[in-house]
């Protein structure tokens, strides 16, 4: 009976974890009909460079949102501001007939006013067993495998298990929609509150050629207890509404304790164009509010994944390409890394999509062609810091926010060292 159970037991996981993926999807995408509710005769029509994976996919998103960088830093236009800057949770999403909880997944969805990294990793994922993927037993000696490595030695059905989380980055420019008397405002949830429109540049669910057809667009409605101070819980309510002018998706975000209310600290990197190169491909981001950040590293892909051409999404191509017996191109396609960690431990990472990284330092996983430990801030003090640029190993990085003077900065890369001692 016992071992009834327990099969019982691993099935239910699988099961769940197998379905995650799909589950996120119905509730965000109000069952398949939310590229329905955008169109103009609506009330919400669109224009192209709206679309998440629109500078993707056309090869400019360093040039772009560095130049909207340069325009906020220089801007005191408060409608522009972001009120999200923060580290955030998310205890609740739900649409239609189904929620998520936080009870179901972990998140991490760290804003800065430009630049986002926004982590999910479900609660079923065999963490602890894929964590153990390791040379030595102690990871601060670095005796951790490669990547390539780790994958390479789990079964078909783990890389499958694997393929099912999410982590996604770009930038979150903000609007303020303007009152009107058309009709279809009917159709509006409301346009008082703040619009925001989100750009991905790196996205675990992207497959090239394949983008998301509607805007990742929505109101923030935010709880103040106090005018004065930041809130510490919004809501994010899709833009869109579904046939009975109801918003089709909402999701509930509260403020992680140590980002010092988005006020404090607020750093904001994206690893340098290379080239030659391919979007996605060499492009990483840093990002860090408070005592808080998040990383992520884009995958290194062959062309393989074009013969798949049916996938809409990575679960979709790595589940094609499992079935084909073609290991190769779901590795490939799952090598995207990202992370949460905290600048008090070290710069330690927490929580990542790999979790052979957890206890490593993250600068580790940032320079993938160097040993060098060495990160150091060049420009001027007398200037911007979207003139800086931060050398992580021989990497070059290019700075799109930071609230701290070019030396204090420095200092606090630094402090990644002094924990070791």
């Amino acid at each position: 009976m016992a071992t009834t159970t327990r099969k019982n037991d691993t099935d239910d996981w699988r099961t769940t974890l197998l379905g995650w993926t799909a589950k996120q999807g119905r509730i965000l995408t109000d069952e398949g009909k939310a590229t329905e509710h955008y169109c103009s005769e609506r009330g919400f029509p669109f224009a192209s460079n709206e679309l998440p994976h629109y500078h993707l996919e056309r090869g400019d998103s360093h040039q772009v949102f560095r130049r909207w960088a340069a325009a906020a830093s220089s801007c005191d236009d408060q409608e522009g501001k972001s009120p999200i800057v923060g580290a955030w949770s998310r205890p609740l999403f739900t649409g239609k007939w189904e929620h998520s909880t936080d009870n179901d997944e972990t998140v991490y969805n760290i804003q800065t006013g430009s630049l986002f990294i926004d982590l999910r990793i479900p609660m079923t994922k065999p963490v602890s067993r894929w964590e153990n993927l390791l040379c030595g037993d102690n990871k601060n000696e670095g005796q951790i495998i490669s990547s390539r490595q780790a994958f390479e030695s789990m079964s078909d059905e783990d890389l499958r298990l694997y393929a099912r989380q999410h982590v996604f980055a770009g930038y979150s420019v903000i609007s303020q929609e303007k009152n009107n008397n058309n009709d279809n405002n009917n159709n509006k949830m409301s346009n008082n509150l703040p619009l925001c429109t989100r750009h991905h540049c790196i996205d675990w669910n992207y497959v090239s050629g394949k983008p998301r057809p509607r805007p990742n667009k929505w109101y923030i409605e935010g709880r103040n207890t106090n005018e004065r101070t930041p809130f510490n819980t919004w809501k994010e309510w899709s833009y869109a509404t579904d046939e009975n002018g109801q918003s089709y998706y909402w999701e509930k975000w509260e403020r992680i304790t140590g980002d010092e209310l988005g006020q404090g600290l607020r750093l904001a990197m994206r690893k340098k164009k290379q080239v030659p190169s391919r979007e996605g491909c060499d492009d990483a981001i840093l990002v860090a509010v408070g005592d808080h950040f998040n990383y992520i590293v884009g995958r290194q892909f062959l062309d393989l994944h074009t013969r798949y051409g049916d996938a809409s999404n990575t679960v979709e191509l790595v589940d094609l390409a499992i079935q084909n017996g073609d290991r190769d191109t779901a590795i490939s396609y799952l090598s995207l890394a990202g992370g949460h960690g905290t600048i008090s431990s070290g710069w330690k990472i927490d929580c990542a999509l790999q979790p052979w990284q957890h206890g490593k330092s993250v600068f580790d996983c940032l320079q993938c062609n160097t040993c060098n430990e060495e990160v150091k801030v060049i420009g001027s003090s007398n200037v911007g810091c979207i003139s800086w640029e931060v050398l992580i190993g021989n990497d070059s990085w290019d700075v799109y926010e930071c609230s701290l003077s070019r030396e204090k900065l420095q200092q606090l890369f630094l402090s990644r060292k002094m924990s070791r001692l």
